[in-house]
């Protein structure tokens, strides 16, 4: 019950700063969005491209979520606590940034996308999940290991999210705004249900 009370806390809390937040970047209508988009456009190029369509797949949920389900098989439920709290995690990933996107409802930044979507744009779905998701089973692999090489692992999933990110703003779909609060989103996500939440579920099996 008090794992299911603070993930709903958590989740609600997120959505409504978010909301906030992206009501306030819709209102300022900030010109760093657009002039970083319009530098970034004018230096397309047909590798680079090829590389941000690879990199923003990272990002996509029919991705991640088998790479969720596979990291919770291969660990064969020895940590009920921690695999349960990747699932949650995995889960509200991809619910909050739909739900604030609604709220929101800042449309796609007008410039030439390279991918065709007609959905919304604050915050970024992509750039939520793999933060969310990366950071979740890099903190669950390093168990165990020294310091240096847990920080490396966790190290490589923030530069991971951070290329999905990119991607985004590359191929014209977001705007750097709806991927940096992306990423907060989604690290948040993360960080407070597996450090604040799933706690509990552990003080619930003593």
């Amino acid at each position: 019950m008090t794992f299911g009370v603070r993930v709903l806390g958590t989740f609600i809390g997120l959505a409504v700063i978010t909301a906030l937040v992206g009501f306030g970047v819709r209102a300022l209508s900030l010109g760093l969005d657009m002039g970083v988009m319009q530098a970034v456009a004018a230096h397309r190029d047909v590798t680079v491209t090829s590389i941000a369509e690879i990199a923003t797949t990272a990002g996509s949920f029919p991705i991640l979520a088998p790479i969720a389900v596979a990291v919770v098989l291969l660990r064969r439920w020895n940590r009920p606590a921690d695999d349960i709290a990747l699932v949650v995690i995995a889960a509200g990933s991809a619910a909050l940034p739909w739900l604030v996107k609604l709220i929101v409802a800042r449309p796609r930044p007008t410039i030439e996308h390279l991918q065709q979507l007609s959905s919304l744009s604050f915050p970024s779905e992509h750039t939520t999940q793999a933060a969310a998701i990366y950071l979740t089973i890099a903190i669950l692999l390093s168990k165990g290991l020294n310091r240096g090489l847990r920080e490396l692992v966790i190290l490589l999933a923030v530069l991971l999210a951070m290329v999905v990110a990119w991607s985004r703003v590359y191929l014209g779909v977001h705007c750097p705004s709806d991927v940096a609060a992306g990423l907060v989103l989604g690290w948040g996500w993360a960080l407070l249900v597996f450090h604040w939440a799933r706690p509990s579920l552990e003080q619930a099996r003593l």
